[in-house]
């Protein structure tokens, strides 16, 4: 075990430990433009067959399914050049019928499981087992890690794919405990984090593991704010690992990318380099469900 790993003892890792400032750039502001694209700013002459309050409705949805993290009130209307009151009336209308949802502390919005409902019925519904296979494959021999992709079923966490094992394993009463759950859980709506909790409770797996509510709420704030999530011995005493979500088209979240290494190899140096790869493998996951 070297310097750096022996310095974190007793000490739980987050994303902000490991987080440098070239990496929260890409994370946060790469992924968050000024203005939403093909927003028309106030004044400019609209197609007079479009409704404007479904046009503006849209952008809304847009601009949260691009950014990376949840958003308040008023850089939504920053990024859409909307007033302030004008987004707050259109997103209480989207929070009612589900396609945004919004976390209290802070006072801030993301996508809502409607789109991910609706995205479920199409009949050519993207085969995230299939299209990610490729990209875990090269993540796990490029970062010599162990490569899982999970989703959850209700409130169950499975691990679809795993590329030392074969078949489906769930990870039950673990989400609070893995890079996994967490980097899912960080952009469900409060009622299903309340409900995934009540179901599987916040069982003690190693002495790091979160036990308590409000450590997890803090934990995937974190996790929202940085882009990524982090397991530092709080599933298995000997591992640490990185996931980030996979989002479909619509921009809903449909799974997550978690890799993971000996806890006594991974230095901060290593677990940055292991964020990145996972980061990229997620997005280029997620950009093959936009094909």
């Amino acid at each position: 075990m070297d310097d750096d790993t022996t310095a974190r003892a007793g000490h739980r890792l987050e994303p902000a430990d490991i987080t440098d400032t070239r990496t929260k750039v890409s994370m946060e502001d790469a992924h968050a433009p000024a203005v939403a694209p093909g927003w028309k700013a106030p004044g400019e002459k609209s197609d007079q067959t479009t409704v404007q309050a479904v046009d503006r409705a849209i952008t809304l949805i847009e601009t949260l399914a691009e950014s990376r993290q949840e958003l308040r009130l008023q850089d939504i209307a920053r990024m859409t050049g909307l007033k302030v009151s004008t987004c707050h009336h259109l997103l209480n209308t989207l929070l009612r019928r589900g396609y945004v949802a919004k976390h209290d502390k802070p006072r801030a919005y993301f996508l809502g499981p409607r789109l991910a409902e609706i995205a479920s019925m199409r009949g050519a519904r993207f085969d995230i087992v299939r299209e990610a296979r490729p990209f875990l494959d090269r993540l796990a021999e490029d970062t010599g890690s162990t490569v899982r992709l999970a989703a959850f079923e209700g409130t169950e966490l499975n691990i679809l794919y795993e590329t030392d094992a074969s078949g489906i394993r769930s990870l039950g009463e673990a989400a609070h405990a893995t890079a996994l759950g967490k980097a899912i859980l960080a952009w469900l709506p409060e009622p299903e984090i309340a409900r995934v909790v009540a179901d599987h409770g916040l069982s003690p797996l190693t002495r790091n593991t979160i036990v308590s509510l409000g450590e997890l709420v803090e934990s995937l704030r974190q996790v929202r704010r940085h882009g990524f999530a982090i397991e530092d011995r709080e599933f298995r005493d000997d591992e640490v690992a990185i996931g980030c979500v996979i989002r479909e088209k619509a921009g809903a979240v449909v799974g997550a990318v978690g890799a993971s290494l000996q806890a006594g190899s991974a230095d901060t140096a290593r677990l940055q380099d292991l964020q990145l790869a996972v980061s990229t493998c997620a997005r280029e996951i997620s950009a093959r469900s936009r094909t």
